[in-house]
């Protein structure tokens, strides 16, 4: 997966945030601090272009939070705001804590890493489920292939048919990719298939496991899981872009089925004490740790450099997630303990997330507030969200030599239209990237890429666009 080492090096009406102020012990009074008005002002820029809409933002130095920021709406409909302790799905930033369920009941004999789903499942008595380790499924080397390789996975009714049980027999009819150990490939059904043979291994649920080995010691008390078609989204809904302007409130899948991979819902409070856990000794050996963060092969967390100025770059523990309106990141800057997390329910896009983080890093580390006051993509962003995307978009066109395109950044939000169904106006960004980056094989193959996906089938040019 595409990680902060990825990344180049990256040097804009206010919404009101409800902010952890810190005391001034000379003044004896509360008011924000120096860092805190900064990252305020770094956030504004993303929330008032809509890139992150609605959500919350947690910040710590050196292991204490400097900064807690909510804002936008939890339910649109209700009119019902976000709160600085609301919890949220956290889609795949499900699997760090899951994996570390793993470590923990291995500490106590309860598993071995080296047994392979042979021992666990019926189901794979064959030779891939003979090879197929613990290990290979927390490092995703196990060969499997995501879920989308499930035959039926996009019809509503093969989530509501299919039973755990019918799934994971689904799943060991799939043949590997590759020789399990052999390479990497991000897989969902592995951390799937975790969360079962954790429920086979204490023999209690997933749900209860986690309660009692993760959440109770940790006092998450803000944290569960997500069982069948009941999601958390009661309290916080996820929305994606609508064709025309606005949101659209996302439909409910069936959790289940994403299991430990992805089922988890949580607050940046709670993501903040499973961070600070990480740190000591108490809550996991050394042994496990060098596991879970092991450079070769880490067990789903990207271990990374990632670039403050032209002459600094520090380390960090890093992952994400993104589901149906919720995207999430964490990230862990392990040498000084500080860290950042964003819980989001307007789908902000994978490079604005890490954009978003570096930006705020940059305070951190003693670096000035950019200006995004011209960025390209926050501007396409606020038009897509006001319904006025052909208008900004025509009008960049017509001023791009005034303008700095990036061209990942442009992609991830072409890719971000294609997911919430606008496909028209994805593959007309798409084509625009592609022009003014000739140069560029990725330019041409995302076209490509997106021109050929289902959600683009019936776009009425498509042929004139994709020649």
């Amino acid at each position: 997966m595409v990680g902060f080492k990825k990344w180049i090096f990256l040097v804009g009406a206010s919404i009101p945030f409800s902010l952890l102020a810190e005391k001034s012990p000379e003044e004896g009074l509360i008011k924000l601090s120096t860092n805190s008005a900064k990252i305020n002002k770094i956030v504004d820029s993303y929330v008032s272009s809509h890139a992150l809409d609605s959500g919350v933002i947690l910040v710590a130095k050196s292991g204490k939070v400097i900064y807690e920021g909510s804002h936008g709406l939890a339910d649109r409909l209700l009119d019902k705001r976000i709160k600085n302790n609301d919890s949220f799905q956290i889609a795949s930033l499900s699997k760090p804590i899951t994996a570390a369920l793993v470590l923990k009941l291995e500490e106590q004999g309860k598993l071995k890493l080296d047994s392979t789903l042979a021992d666990y499942f019926p189901e794979f008595n064959n030779a891939s489920g003979k090879k197929i380790t613990l290990h290979h499924l927390l490092s995703h080397t196990s060969g499997l292939p995501n879920h989308f390789a499930i035959d039926g996975w996009f019809n509503e009714d093969f989530h509501r048919k299919t039973s755990e049980l019918e799934f994971t027999s689904l799943i060991a009819k799939l043949s590997p990719l590759f020789e399990p150990g052999g390479d990497y490939l991000y897989s969902n059904l592995g951390y799937f298939l975790l969360g079962k043979v954790i429920e086979k291994s204490t023999k209690e649920s997933y749900l209860r496991s986690i309660q009692k080995y993760i959440y109770e010691p940790l006092n998450m008390m803000e944290s569960g899981v997500a069982l069948g078609f009941q999601s958390y989204a009661d309290k916080v809904r996820g929305y994606q872009w609508k064709v025309g302007g606005g949101y659209q409130e996302q439909i409910s899948k069936n959790m289940s089925l994403f299991g430990a991979g992805a089922s988890i819902y949580t607050s940046v409070n709670d993501l903040h004490r499973f961070d600070l856990a990480l740190y000591g000794d108490d809550f996991l050996s050394d042994k496990s740790k060098k596991r879970l963060f092991s450079p070769q092969h880490p067990y789903s967390w990207r271990i990374e450099s990632i670039p403050i100025t032209q002459g600094l770059e520090v380390n960090v523990h890093t992952y994400d997630g993104k589901f149906d309106g919720y995207s999430t990141m964490m990230t862990r800057f392990i040498d000084d303990k500080h860290s950042i997390i964003i819980l989001s329910n307007t789908g902000i896009s994978y490079f604005l997330k890490q954009q978003l983080t570096l930006d705020i890093a940059g305070v951190l580390y003693g670096q000035n507030v950019p200006n995004r006051k011209n960025d390209p993509t926050l501007s396409l962003i606020k038009g897509v969200v006001s319904g006025n995307f052909n208008h900004t978009f025509n009008g960049l066109k017509a001023e791009k030599n005034n303008f700095d395109f990036n061209e990942q950044s442009l992609s991830s939000l072409a890719f971000e239209l294609l997911w919430a169904n606008i496909a028209s106006d994805s593959l007309k960004l798409f084509a625009f990237i592609k022009s003014e980056f000739p140069k560029s094989p990725r330019a041409k193959l995302n076209l490509q890429r997106a021109c050929e996906h289902r959600l683009a089938k019936n776009v009425e040019n498509r042929v004139s666009i994709c020649s």
